[in-house]
Formats: C-alpha cells, structure tokens, sequence
C-alpha cells in the first residue's frame, strides 16, 4: 500500500507552504516526518487527513484518490473530551458515524486492548499520565478501522517511560497500516524511524529521506562519542 502526494500546493494567504509537493509513503514501515517547527509539518498531516483542501495537487492511495474514512488522525493535543471516560472517548466517533452497539464495543475494547489501556477504560482523562492520554487518543483512531494513521508530534507532553510504550506500539501498528509521524526531535526520528523524511525550506520540501531504525541511531551515538573525545 502506498500514499502519494503528488504536485502539491498550499498557502495561508501569501504565506506560501507548499509548492509542486511530491512525496510517497509506503505501509510495512514506520515513517517520520523530521522538520523544525513552523516548517508545515502539520499542515501536510492536516492536508492528508482532509481537514484543509490542498489550493493543486493530488494526494493518492493505492494509486486512487482517498476513500473516505481511510484516514485518522492523532493530533498533538489528543482532544479527549474530559466529561467521558476512556471508554467514551474512543466509542463516540463510531456512535456519531451509526455503528451498531455490538460492533462498536468489540471495536472500542480492541483497540483499547492493543494500546494497553484497557484497564484504565473507566477512568476520565484527568486521572491518567500524558502517555497514557496518548494512547487513549491512539486507540481511538484504531476503533475507526482506517489504514493510515496519522500522528502529529506524538511524544509531546509524555515522560520518558511513557514515550517508550507509545513508540513500541506504533512500530508494532506500521505492521498493518500505514503510518506516519512528524516530530522535531532528530533522536526521535532515527531512533524510531524506519524511514526519515527531513522536511525544510520555505516553501517547504522533503529535501531528503533517510534510513533510520537502530543502525543509524548507533551510528549517531558513535560521532557524537567520537566528538566529545576531542
């Protein structure tokens, strides 16, 4: 499976985003999107996910325009509401697009299962640590059952301990879908990124892509060992 972005273009009035964008992305690894910040990194996950209409350009999967609800997105806030439990949080898009009663609970308490929550369904979001709220927010984009997933900024306001879990879920979820990060952390990005998409300029663009996963994380920690030696 394969998303493509292709001749894209975007600006906020005269502040010009994007212009002639072309970039693909493929299931079976976990993609990060490694930009500073104001680069538009969530301006091309909002693009993606249909929030905003790109102004030329085509965004593709499997070769064919998106279907609808073959996109989630996980943005970096989360957006739990507060009055609802976990369990709540993650079944209210089914219960808004009319899935069934018993469909839309074995569909919440897998996806709740799969991002380790489960335990924690009867609780509201105050109760629980930032990762956790992440996780939360993960599992209801699974509950959707849509193939790509989108995440902007996902290890903002979690712990350490927390980032570890996450991350070790979305490896496991690039498996079977589509999925795609952005961060501005470099760490991050070779740590957990099979493929590493550098986003810069103005009007911006993938200037290159990069191998990452736990090689390249070694390589970076032996330079910068090698540097400090001197």
């Amino acid at each position: 499976m394969k998303l493509e972005i292709v001749g894209l273009s975007f600006s906020y009035g005269p502040n010009i985003i994007f212009d002639n964008l072309n970039v693909e992305f493929e299931n079976g690894r976990l993609n990060a999107i490694l930009g500073p910040n104001g680069v538009g990194k969530t301006t091309l996950l909002k693009l993606i996910a249909g929030i905003i209409k790109p102004h030329n350009g085509s965004i593709l999967y499997n070769k064919q325009p998106l279907p609808k609800g073959s996109v989630a997105y996980v943005p970096q806030d989360n957006m739990l509401l507060p009055w609802l439990t976990l369990y709540s949080n993650v079944e209210l898009p089914l219960k808004i697009a009319g899935v069934d009663d018993n469909t839309r609970r074995l569909r919440v308490l897998k996806a709740l299962e799969a991002t380790e929550v489960l335990h924690l369904s009867n609780r509201y979001p105050k109760h629980i640590s930032g990762g956790e709220r992440k996780r939360v927010a993960i599992a209801r984009t699974l509950a959707s059952n849509a193939p790509i997933l989108l995440l902007d900024e996902p290890m903002a306001n979690v712990d350490p301990s927390g980032r570890e879990v996450v991350w070790r879920i979305l490896r496991g979820l690039s498996n079977e879908k589509l999925v795609i990060v952005v961060t501005h952390e470099i760490s991050e990005a070779l740590m957990v990124g099979d493929l590493i998409y550098v986003m810069a300029g103005r009007p911006a663009n993938i200037v290159e892509v990069l191998e990452g996963g736990e090689e390249a994380w070694a390589r970076l920690r032996r330079i910068i060992t090698l540097y400090y030696r001197q």
